[in-house]
């Protein structure tokens, strides 16, 4: 796949300059102390555009190719992955079209930066393995998936094993596959017995633990499921009341085991909390310049692939 790049002076020079201060909040109403916030890359998906924030302020921003699905940060590039095709721009922000389906309609969903400067990708009922040249490497069908484009994955990751887990937002099922994309694991939230209703879970992750932690979008929890696929730990609006929790999407959890979340359409759009389930912070929405409509969100690395 041939890339093209595309200068845009104005973005590099807005990029490079941009700063704008977020008003991060203690459990208590106070200011927080943004030292203790770590660097985070976010997607604003209705607005197409993904956001550094660094030290309380956005930093960057950049656009995305269609609605902004996911966004991560290597070391060489800044990667955008949106509904029509996945951006890459480089360290002067120059961009370039990496990988863009050939056939429409088609949606992405969600990427991952992986092994030896490959991506990871889901488009519809698909997975793609790209090299760092974008061509595909290796495709895995899921079928099982809803016709619906909006009704199908929401998050895809690649496992320590070489398998993938991901989350079917219509059926409300999670999956986990094996290398060669064969199921192993079928977990069928609408079986088991919940705190909360489901509508269109988004994020998904194995932790370390071997338990699947998995955002309910619209069903505004997180819960924590065991390899007998029950319930061990869950978050639930009414335990931080002070939030106003409708949605969540996007999640990462932090070394200490704290989860900052992408709280969509929620009262405040991001948070941090304890697995005591304790507030840390929560972000102020800032409709105009701020973070407003968070749907996914990934920590900055320097040892991210």
């Amino acid at each position: 796949m041939k890339l093209r790049k595309v200068f845009l002076p104005f973005l590099c020079f807005f990029a490079s300059v941009f700063a704008e201060e977020l008003e991060f909040l203690a459990a208590d109403g106070s200011g927080f102390n943004t030292k203790n916030v770590p660097q985070l890359i976010v997607t604003e998906y209705i607005k197409g555009q993904g956001k550094l924030i660094d030290n309380g302020s956005i930093k960057k921003q950049w656009a995305a190719y269609g609605r902004s699905e996911e966004v991560w940060q290597t070391a060489e590039f800044t990667i955008i992955c949106g509904t029509l095709g996945v951006w890459f721009y480089d360290q002067e922000n120059t961009r370039k079209i990496f990988f863009e389906p050939k056939n429409r309609p088609l949606k992405i969903h969600a990427c991952q930066p992986i092994e030896g400067g490959k991506l990871l990708v889901a488009v519809n009922k698909v997975i793609l393995e790209l090299s760092p040249e974008g061509k595909i490497r290796k495709m895995i069908r899921v079928p099982y998936l809803k016709d619906g484009q909006r009704s199908q994955m929401k998050s895809v990751r690649k496992l320590n094993d070489g398998g993938y887990i991901l989350s079917d937002c219509g059926h409300n099922k999670i999956y986990i596959l094996d290398q060669a994309g064969m199921l192993t694991r079928t977990i069928n939230l609408n079986k088991m017995d919940l705190p909360t209703k489901l509508k269109k879970i988004h994020g998904v992750e194995l932790l370390e633990n071997g338990n699947v932690l998995v955002s309910t979008g619209y069903g505004s929890s997180l819960l924590e499921i065991n390899s007998q696929d029950e319930v061990v730990w869950s978050l639930e609006p009414d335990d931080l009341p002070s939030v106003g929790i409708k949605y969540l999407g996007g999640f990462s959890v932090l070394d200490n085991g704290n989860i900052i979340v992408a709280a969509y359409n929620s009262a405040f759009p991001m948070f941090e909390v304890s697995r005591d389930k304790k507030l840390i912070w929560k972000l102020k929405r800032d409709k105009e310049n701020g973070i407003d409509l968070p749907t996914s969100l990934n920590q900055v690395s320097v040892n991210s692939p």
